[in-house]
Parts: structure tokens; C-alpha cells; sequence
């Protein structure tokens, strides 16, 4: 028997699934794993999240992390408990500092306290156009994605982002980042790799430039 594949765990972005990944070519000798998103009872931070997630990692065999947007957050704290090879986060933070500044006066105004499963519904139902260029059947599949998610689970999403307190990150993480990213723009990023252009959904839009990073990363 040959070696076994070295398994590169993935983890989308919120209200996303593996559907995400849909312009992500395969790599020779690595094998993609995805982690769907979770409710776990009665954990707040995403910290606890990876702690939660880690279980469902085999670290007896040569792993990797590939996380985009608040999965990227999730990997930068899976790095800290486990000791993956590599790990790539894409439009992405690796730590609460990296995070747009609107977010705290979001936090220090209470917002999570008004967050109702209509104010959350509207939003998301409004939202294609915030996050980034998509085609037609991306859209589509956009809105498939969110109405197959728990609003509860969404709502536990803004609140851990919000809360989020990470101040250092792993030396180890490459960061590929949109410089059109309006979601988390990149004035507050050190991006390992900044694709020009690129906005917060660039791993579709943009996934030719994508592959070509992955499998320079992961040669």
C-alpha cells in the first residue's frame, strides 16, 4: 500500500457549506475533508468551537487546515490547540485585532441584543451584493446555503465574531487576502498573499487565482 493522503481540512465560511468549496480543484496527494458547521450547546467563543471541532480531527495522520472567512478564525484557533503542517485562511482574520473597527462599536452598542430571527432573515435575504461578485448560479446557490442554516446558528456566529479575542497568531498561517475585500478590508491585514481585485468571495469568483496559490502552497 502506498502512503496514505495527507488530509487538508476545510472549513467555509458562516452560513456556508461545503458548497464553498465548488471552484476548489483537487491536489495530487492530499485529500479534502470538510467540517460542516455545528450547534454545540452551551459554548460562546470560538475557542470553545475548536475545541469542540478538534475532536473530529485524526491528528495520528499528516493534516492541514484551509478555512475561509469565519472558518479561517476557526483554524487560526485550531493551530493553537493542534499542530497542523500547513494552514491556509482566505478572506479571512487571524486574530480580533485584524477585524474591521466597525465591529466594536457594533459590540459596545449591544447590537447582539437586537438580533431577531427577522432582523437576521432580512439581512441575509438582502446580502449577495456585501459580500462580493457572484454569477447567477452562484447567487442562487448563496441563498441556498443560508436558508439550510439555523438562524440560532447564525446568531451564535455574530455574537463569537463579536466577541472574538485573539490577539497573536501562528507564525505557520499563510494569509490570502482580497484587497477589494469590503467585508474584512484589508487595511488591518499583513496578508501573506494579496490577490488583487479580490473580494470576500473571491474563492468563487476568483478561483483560478486560488488554485493556483493552493497547489503552490500544498506542491
Amino acid at each position: 500500500m502506498g502512503n496514505p493522503k495527507h488530509i487538508i481540512y476545510r472549513i467555509s465560511g458562516m452560513g456556508a457549506d461545503q458548497r464553498l468549496f465548488s471552484g476548489i480543484e483537487s491536489i495530487k496527494g492530499y485529500e479534502f475533508v470538510d467540517l460542516e458547521w455545528q450547534e454545540f450547546p452551551n459554548i460562546k467563543t470560538l475557542n470553545d468551537y475548536a475545541v469542540e471541532i478538534a475532536e473530529q480531527i485524526d491528528t495520528s495522520k499528516p493534516f492541514s487546515l484551509l478555512g475561509v472567512s469565519m472558518g479561517g478564525m476557526v483554524c487560526s484557533e485550531l493551530t493553537d490547540i493542534l499542530n497542523p503542517e500547513k494552514v491556509v485562511i482566505i478572506s479571512s482574520a487571524k486574530t480580533s485585532k485584524e477585524l474591521p473597527a466597525q465591529l466594536n462599536q457594533l459590540k459596545f452598542m449591544s447590537v447582539t441584543g437586537m438580533l431577531n430571527n427577522g432582523v437576521i432573515r432580512f439581512f441575509l435575504e438582502n446580502s449577495s451584493h456585501f459580500f462580493g461578485e457572484m454569477n447567477k448560479n452562484q447567487r442562487k446557490l448563496f441563498y441556498e446555503m443560508i436558508e439550510s442554516t439555523s438562524i440560532n446558528f447564525i446568531v451564535w456566529s455574530i455574537k463569537a465574531i463579536l466577541n472574538w479575542d485573539k490577539k497573536t497568531a501562528d507564525s505557520k498561517i499563510i494569509h490570502i487576502h482580497g484587497d477589494n475585500d469590503f467585508v474584512i478590508p484589508i487595511y488591518n491585514l499583513s496578508p501573506t498573499i494579496t490577490i488583487k481585485k479580490g473580494d470576500h468571495m473571491m474563492v468563487w469568483n476568483k478561483s483560478e487565482l486560488i488554485n493556483q496559490q493552493l497547489k503552490e502552497i500544498f506542491r
